[in-house]
């Protein structure tokens, strides 16, 4: 009796067990640092996506050189994700999504601004918006204060009450009793201060009914240069510097045994180089779905790729859940990208990849409205779970089949590792690596 009580005790641990690998547990993309001089010196931005069987995470994960700052920035980001998974209260058929975007402003030469746009679905109808802003000086490794910025006395503030007010009270959803308390205290409000003016930002129902969302309040630069201590960057907005000439190649042989490699979520400074190493050594063509946070931060990775002969194709700008915005909220997030990608290539991207795979109809329906196609993947290496480059190369190899399309991610180093030996295992097996707009054209 206690032989068979042991035996399921011991079926019922194994069974746990599996489950728990099998997702109930979080898997993390991690993403290191890189070493890498990107558009904005002395910062570094990776994105850290999760997907577990309640929740998605997309996060864009500031880095800088200084280990105090890091650590500053990893405790706010590790704060409000435990705030999420804590306040999580879903009902049947729903997925929590946690989002944070990171948009940075390069006010001087060492200093930044980074407006930090926390998003959280934790049930119910609606998810939440909240704001924060850092300033810091990449060169002292130290936040900056109003003091540091603004001229500190009385005259200052009382400007900065009354202009931000004036604009305030043109938003027909502001409740005025609101107002005079959210600006008590300007030295602790959420601003940046950029070439063009000063921008003030508040959270859903701070100063306004929910329907308001995020309210943002913007003083030209002009009306705000008499009271500033500092110097600001007149950083010029990025012009195309002419498109990329694709090469064409002859069109496919519907007999022919193709393969499509798909790389997501970069570019990588460090990364998608070595993939494109990689591919150049098989004549290997690949499609690559670009986050545009990513794109503006490593534009020239991303030309790159394009110089190289890839496909550059869209996986929105900051990695959401498409299924779970609005019509506007799906376009906005598509829209950004392609203006990025037609900088480079003189043309939109042809496909759209939803992060996590998530779709709807109404995703489904947009995306076809723009003239795009919808492009999930028959073989998913899951680089981004195990970031073991033999597992890599025997999940792919094990699922492989003609007109596959392989799911990767130029994010890890494990994958530039692994994808020597995939090219070498699938061109052994007579396939030929071709973009996924090449595959569809033949099925």
């Amino acid at each position: 009796m206690k032989r068979n009580l042991l035996l399921v005790m011991l079926i019922l641990l194994g069974v746990g067990t599996w489950y728990y690998m099998a997702g109930a547990a979080p898997t993390t993309k991690k993403v290191p640092t890189p070493s890498f001089t990107g558009k904005y010196p002395g910062l570094y931005l990776t994105v850290e996506s999760e997907q577990t069987r309640q929740y998605t995470t997309a996060v864009s994960v500031p880095k800088t050189d200084h280990d105090n700052l890091n650590e500053m920035l990893d405790n706010f980001i590790t704060a409000k994700k435990e705030d999420f998974q804590k306040h999580l209260m879903l009902s049947s058929g729903q997925l929590g999504h946690f989002n944070i975007q990171t948009t940075p402003y390069q006010t001087s030469k060492s200093s930044y601004t980074l407006v930090l746009h926390t998003y959280a679905f934790m049930g119910g109808a609606n998810g939440q918006t909240t704001v924060d802003v850092f300033h810091l000086d990449i060169e002292e490794g130290k936040l900056l204060e109003w003091g540091d910025v603004f001229r500190n006395d009385e005259d200052t503030l009382t400007w900065f009450r009354s202009s931000v007010a004036e604009q305030l009270h043109s938003n027909e959803y502001v409740f005025e009793e609101l107002v005079e308390e959210a600006l008590s205290d300007p030295k602790t409000m959420k601003w940046a201060l950029t070439s063009t003016g000063l921008t003030v930002w508040f959270d859903e129902y701070e100063v306004a009914a929910g329907a308001a969302g995020v309210v943002e309040v913007h003083i030209p630069l002009e009306a705000v240069t008499p009271y500033v201590m500092t110097q600001i960057s007149e950083q010029a907005d990025e012009k195309a510097e002419g498109t990329m000439i694709i090469p064409s190649r002859p069109s496919l042989n519907p007999d022919g045994k193709y393969v499509a490699l798909t790389f997501d979520d970069g570019p990588h400074p460090t990364v998608t180089p070595k993939v494109l190493e990689a591919l150049e050594a098989y004549d290997a063509r690949a499609t690559f779905f670009m986050l545009g946070s990513q794109i503006e931060f490593y534009p020239d990775v991303a030309k790159a790729v394009a110089a190289a002969g890839h496909e550059l194709a869209n996986h929105t700008e900051h990695h959401p859940n498409l299924a779970q915005l609005t019509p506007d909220g799906i376009e906005a997030e598509l829209e950004r990208v392609d203006e990025r990608i037609e900088q480079l290539v003189g043309e939109r991207a042809k496909l759209v990849r939803p992060p996590y795979g998530a779709k709807n109809e109404e995703v489904e329906r947009i995306v076809e409205m723009r003239g795009q196609t919808l492009a999930l993947w028959t073989v998913d290496s899951l680089d981004w779970s195990h970031r073991n480059p033999t597992e890599m190369q025997k999940l792919i190899v094990d699922g492989i089949h003609p007109n596959a399309v392989v799911l990767m991610h130029d994010i890890h180093a494990s994958t530039a590792e692994g994808l020597p030996r995939v090219l070498a295992s699938l061109e052994r097996e007579g396939y030929e690596f071709v973009t996924m707009s090449e595959l569809l054209t033949i099925q």
